[in-house]
């Protein structure tokens, strides 16, 4: 089989361009250093779940700046665990064919395109060891009829049930993407561009028609109305000229009205003034009242004091000699006092302490009064201060808004000047505007007033003309854009039907060796918005149905798809194909029936094809290069056989 492979002619679409040679992995998730060889054909890499499979994909994605690689998670926490950059590079095949190299500004036969990542969240590409933005990236792969963001050449796990959950029209412009289909679509939309243009036109010159007709039909009675439009110009200078004094004596009475105020203002700054001065001198009167209360009380706490400390040596007199009196002891000469006169004394004391508190007790009150009439006095103040603050900003923007006013006064009287001499009115403003706004309309009506009547009529005669020939002409463009746009409607219609066409009748046949029935269609062709691919499928003898996230099995759905993909991969344009798990769902019988059939379209395309797969390969031979993954204590190896 891989002879007849190699000597086969293949079509001239299909001729070699360039395959991936390697890709290298450095630091990259569990990829501490490896060198991933890849062959023309089929390449399949396989291993347990968590060997680091699919990071050979997320790493080719990568590198050649696919979109999808930067939507789920940030690229720094792609960098191996402990280091601080990664780098993965993608070695193109660019040896020539036919004295033409894949990529013609390189004279080397390897292309490589690699994209550095940095833990500190920078990361940049380059293209055989130069740096290049991504755009350069995209314009190189372009070149390649690559892709790397259309799911059908690069198809990252579970994209196959985003494939078959996609709406039909998506589905649709991802198939004319990957076949190469787009200029036609693109065509589509430029005509459609180019028809709205010319009904734009020819709209535009239409109305131009109609307004010149009416003017032509104007023109005839214009020279009567050019002496009232004069009157009117008369009318309105000297309007203007009034307003213009107007404005003046207005602005004057303001300065006047200003300077008034001003005044007003300053009197009475003076009497807050006056009444501040004479709320100070209350206020410090209250607080030295205040402190001589304050001193008083003092001396009543000292007086409380030592009377509470004589009460206290009273007090244990007595108990010592009721003490000794008990214990038949003789008393001490100090203590020689009866204890009724030690009574007395306590009771004497405890009277003057009574009357000491009483004293107290009313310093405290009057204390109390004074501190009130003392706060009365400071709120009055902070009042007084704070109006008197208020007046002298009010002040200050007074005067600076009289200077302002005196210097508009100015500019009035030089801008009045100019219209004329002094005008003495006593008419508002607004009525003088509102008569120049009637003049303005009346000169408004007027304005297209000439006094060449008839020049303008025939120059108006001329231009009609020369908008009939125009009006003609671009009814003549839009039926061509018109008939322009039908026919490349009509192209690309036949070009999606001839190619479903085909893969129809392939995706039946691969359908019937998985015991299924299905359909390819193509769903309102007469409106590229609302166009859509639909795919239908039915097993084990069911009716077909159209394929959606809902009416088919996770595993349907993946053996449907695969099927349809299997039958387009012969018509897709990218010389690389990259396929994550597509057997997810299927059943083990499925699995190989869709690894049979990968491996028999190796006979018919020279493309390459790079397929991930967690399964055993049993019953599968003849693939070109299968590459073994495995991850030993943290870190993937990989293992080439043939």
């Amino acid at each position: 089989m891989n002879q007849n492979r190699e000597n086969k002619k293949l079509p001239e679409y299909q001729e070699k361009s360039t395959y991936i040679k390697e890709i290298i992995l450095e630091n990259f998730m569990s990829y501490d250093y490896a060198r991933i060889p890849f062959k023309p054909g089929l390449n399949l890499i396989s291993g347990p779940n968590g060997a680091g499979k699919s990071s050979i994909l997320l790493a080719l994605s990568l590198a050649l700046g696919q979109s999808h690689t930067e939507r789920s998670r940030k690229l720094s926490d792609l960098i191996r665990r402990g280091e601080e950059m990664a780098r993965v590079s993608v070695i193109f095949d660019n040896s020539p064919t036919n004295g033409r190299r894949p990529i013609p500004n390189s004279d080397s036969d390897s292309y490589a395109l690699s994209r550095y990542l940095k833990d500190d969240g920078n990361y940049w590409h380059e293209a055989n060891y130069e740096t290049v933005t991504k755009e350069e990236v995209k314009r190189i792969l372009s070149q390649l009829s690559i892709n790397p963001d259309n799911m059908l050449i690069v198809m990252h796990q579970g994209m196959i049930d985003v494939f078959g959950a996609i709406d039909a029209q998506e589905r649709l412009k991802t198939v004319e993407e990957a076949v190469g289909l787009s200029e036609y679509r693109e065509r589509i939309i430029e005509a459609r561009e180019n028809l709205s243009h010319k009904l734009s036109e020819e709209e535009s010159i239409n109305a131009m028609l109609e307004e010149a007709q009416s003017t032509l039909e104007h023109w005839e009675e214009e020279y009567e109305r050019y002496k009232r439009k004069q009157k009117l110009i008369e009318k309105k200078e000297y309007l203007e000229r009034e307003y213009a004094w107007a404005k003046w004596w207005r602005q004057k009475e303001k300065v006047e009205n200003l300077k008034s105020r001003i005044n007003n203002e300053k009197e009475e700054l003076e009497e807050i003034n006056i009444d501040l001065e004479k709320t100070e001198d209350k206020k410090e009167n209250s607080k030295n009242e205040m402190d001589k209360i304050e001193l008083e009380i003092d001396n009543i706490y000292r007086d409380i004091i030592n009377q509470e400390k004589e009460k206290s040596e009273i007090q244990t007199k007595l108990e010592i000699l009721r003490k000794l009196k008990d214990l038949d002891f003789s008393i001490p000469e100090e203590f020689s006092l009866d204890f009724e006169e030690l009574e007395d004394n306590l009771n004497q004391i405890e009277e003057d302490i009574g009357e000491t508190k009483s004293i107290l007790v009313d310093k405290n009150q009057k204390k109390t009064k004074k501190r009130e009439k003392y706060t009365d006095h400071r709120v009055r103040e902070a009042i007084l201060s704070f109006r008197r603050e208020l007046l002298e900003e009010e002040i200050s923007k007074l005067e600076k808004d009289l200077e302002d006013k005196k210097v508009d006064l100015e500019e009035f009287e030089s801008e009045a000047k100019e219209k004329g001499s002094k005008i003495r009115t006593d008419r508002n403003s607004r009525d003088i505007l509102e008569d120049i706004r009637v003049t303005n309309a009346k000169i408004s009506n007027l304005e297209d007033v000439s006094a060449d009547a008839e020049k303008m009529y025939k120059d108006q005669k001329e231009l009609l003309e020369e908008l009939k020939e125009k009006a003609e002409e671009a009814e003549r463009n839009r039926k061509k854009a018109l008939e322009e746009l039908e026919i490349r409607k009509e192209r690309w219609r036949n070009e999606l039907q001839n190619l479903l066409g085909k893969v129809r009748d392939t995706y039946r046949q691969i359908l019937e060796r998985v015991k299924g029935v299905g359909d390819v269609r193509l769903i309102d062709p007469e409106d590229i918005d609302d166009a859509g691919l639909e795919l239908s499928v039915g097993f084990r003898g069911a009716e077909p149905q159209t394929l959606d996230a809902y009416t088919q099995s996770g595993g349907e759905r993946s053996t449907s798809i695969m099927c349809f993909l299997l039958a387009l991969q012969q018509h897709i344009k990218s010389p690389i194909r990259a396929l994550d798990e597509f057997e997810l769902h299927m059943d083990p019988r499925n699995r190989q029936m869709m690894m049979k059939e990968l491996l028999s379209l190796m006979d018919e395309s020279n493309s390459q094809y790079i397929v991930i797969t967690p399964g055993r390969l049993v019953e599968i031979e003849e693939v070109p290069n299968v590459i073994a993954i495995q991850n030993t204590a943290g870190s993937s190896e990989v293992k080439v056989t043939t």
